[in-house]
């Protein structure tokens, strides 16, 4: 029995006009199919307002979540008023009962550190996108099973990017999910979350949707999946930061691996190794154009070097000396990697030179501070915020003069194949 995943982000969900799209868009495919749903437009930037507000008590929260409710009724109305009252407000409560949660949560005094105070506020934005989603397909004929993905993928407690338990979550997969896979079946879920063995929400970090879908396609043995975006398919450059980018037709797994982890951000960062493991082809096609072919990422026999650009902003790009000014050796490197695997951070480059160690990760507002003062405790540290990473794959040398006109350069790094450049933001 063929199956298909198809995931949908929240651009393709911004208003009751793009839910119908979606609507329309998993009605003309086959089934059975497992659809993976995001929270709705930037409902997930509006409950982190409400999860900083709440837990640092700089701003009401209240006044952040209101805006948010007041969104999704007005989605709701659009998407049912004509179908029946009755459903417009049967659709209501269903997710009243979510909101009702986080009005609970920040209103009494905050007992969980902020990553789980987060992980169980922002979640609500995909049950809630989903559960809306769901019930329109249903309202109108194309009939789906909604399943609380908490339930099936089972991770631990490293809260904002948690990770899974797969050996377990395989298990309540098939004793959950597999039985509900018939021919016609469509079962509709949320990207983006999970759930611990007590019981708490948590999350596989930002943009973890696409993960989401991969894990299942992984679980169900899946033909393929698709992800639907708000560009034609993978671009060889972000058109917010490039000119004239060119749609890449086939990516082999390598490259595509390669492209996110520099910072393409069409695609999350783990979402190709579970698809790899077992040759599951990804497409990435525009919701906008979905007649269109997009991008296929699989095995070609034959790869193509292609020159690709990435650009991370929000970088902060630390140097680390030893106190005593001896050499920065392998036990302050490992020293250095303990305190940062602490703090859930990720190095996004790293240079060493005898007496210094570099690393960039990405600016996080709420435990920067408290990961300088560590750093402090054990090195002397220096750090530029507000920078940039350039990487361009398979460069051109005549090129990167280009690039660079007019950008004040702090790190470089060359291989036979990248060159990575550390810029200043303006």
């Amino acid at each position: 029995m063929s199956l298909f995943v198809h995931k949908f982000g929240g651009a393709s969900l911004k208003d009751a006009a793009s839910i119908k799209n979606v609507a329309n868009i998993i009605q003309q495919q086959s089934t059975p199919s497992i659809i993976v749903i995001s929270a709705i437009g930037k409902t997930t930037n509006d409950l982190e307002n409400v999860v900083k507000s709440a837990f640092f008590k700089s701003n009401p929260p209240e006044q952040y979540l209101e805006s948010i409710k007041t969104q999704h009724q007005n989605i709701i109305h659009s998407l049912f008023h004509s179908i029946s009252y009755q459903k417009e407000e049967e659709v209501q409560q269903l997710i009243n009962k979510h909101w009702a949660y986080v009005e609970q949560l920040i209103r009494q005094d905050v007992i969980y550190p902020f990553g789980q105070f987060y992980d169980q506020i922002v979640s609500v934005g995909e049950l809630v996108s989903s559960t809306i989603v769901s019930e329109y397909l249903n309202a109108i004929g194309c009939y789906n099973t909604w399943l609380d993905v908490r339930q099936v993928l089972l991770t631990d407690q490293q809260w904002r990017a948690a990770n899974i338990d797969w050996t377990n979550s395989l298990r309540r997969f098939e004793e959950i999910v597999r039985p509900f896979l018939s021919d016609t079946a469509r079962i509709v879920t949320q990207g983006f979350i999970g759930g611990t063995s007590h019981g708490f929400t948590t999350t596989l970090g930002r943009e973890g949707s696409d993960y989401t879908a991969a894990i299942m396609a992984y679980f169900a043995d899946a033909d393929s999946v698709t992800i639907w975006k708000d560009v034609e398919g993978v671009l060889n450059a972000d058109p917010r930061y490039f000119k004239n980018p060119q749609k890449i037709d086939e990516l082999s797994y390598y490259d595509a691996i390669e492209m996110t982890y520099y910072g393409a951000t069409v695609i999350h960062p783990k979402t190709i190794k579970p698809l790899q493991n077992k040759s599951i082809p990804l497409k990435v096609k525009s919701f906008i154009h979905p007649e269109a072919s997009g991008t296929l990422i699989h095995q070609p026999q034959q790869t193509k070097r292609i020159t690709t650009y990435s650009y991370l902003p929000n970088q902060v790009l630390i140097t680390l000396q030893s106190q005593d000014f001896s050499f920065f050796a392998e036990p302050q490197i490992q020293q250095c990697f303990q305190i940062i695997n602490n703090y859930g951070l990720k190095i996004n480059l790293m240079q060493n030179t005898a007496l210094n160690f570099s690393i960039c990760i990405t600016y996080d507002e709420v435990i920067f501070k408290n990961f300088i003062s560590e750093l402090q405790k054990h090195f002397k540290v220096l750090f530029n915020q507000n920078v940039a990473i350039l990487t361009i794959r398979h460069y051109v040398s005549n090129t990167l003069s280009s690039l660079l006109e007019g950008k004040e350069v702090l790190l470089e790094q060359r291989t036979r194949h990248h060159v990575q450049f550390v810029l200043r933001e303006k």
